[in-house]
């Protein structure tokens, strides 16, 4: 017989709809690990890398407070995104004390074109639904990233609710 979860089991849609979310944090947990074994990285790189497309260069402490990890971390994370061709370091012209990390164009388009099939089945699968259940969702979505956000802060200070 096995264990169930180690909180108060609830009932209801909500419920549900709570678990499925948990579900899909680790199906992607579990395709970001793929990639990454496959580009020769680790995952927390992927993320970097991800991160640095979206945002543009970066310094090693902005990179470091939006992954939260240290600063010693992202140096060896830079290392090998460079040694990958995924990015690359460069001194920052405003400040040339500061070096700014990069996204590689090739070795971006490279990384994320093996989500390209995920990508197209993931829009007709959501253009299945009308737009107003669309913006709901992305609504929804939206707001459960800042609730896992606010309680990522509350963990890290004690102030958590157990």
């Amino acid at each position: 017989m096995t264990e169930g979860p180690f909180w108060e089991p609830a009932e209801g849609l909500p419920h549900q709809l709570t678990e499925e979310l948990f579900e899909l944090s680790s199906a992607i947990d579990l395709i970001g690990r793929a990639t990454a074994d496959v580009l020769g990285i680790n995952q927390t790189d992927l993320i970097c890398l991800e991160l640095l497309v979206r945002r543009g260069p970066m310094g090693a402490g902005e990179v470091a407070q939006a992954l939260g990890v240290t600063t010693a971390a992202v140096s060896a994370m830079a290392s090998r995104l460079e040694a990958g061709g995924y990015a690359r370091r460069e001194m920052d012209p405003n400040d040339r004390r500061r070096v700014r990390l990069h996204a590689s164009r090739s070795g971006a388009k490279q990384a994320f074109s093996l989500f390209n099939g995920l990508h197209q089945a993931s829009s007709e699968l959501l253009g299945e639904l009308r737009q107003r259940d669309q913006t709901l969702l992305l609504n929804t979505l939206r707001r459960y990233r800042d609730l896992i956000s606010q309680h990522t802060t509350g963990i890290k200070d004690g102030s958590a609710r157990a």
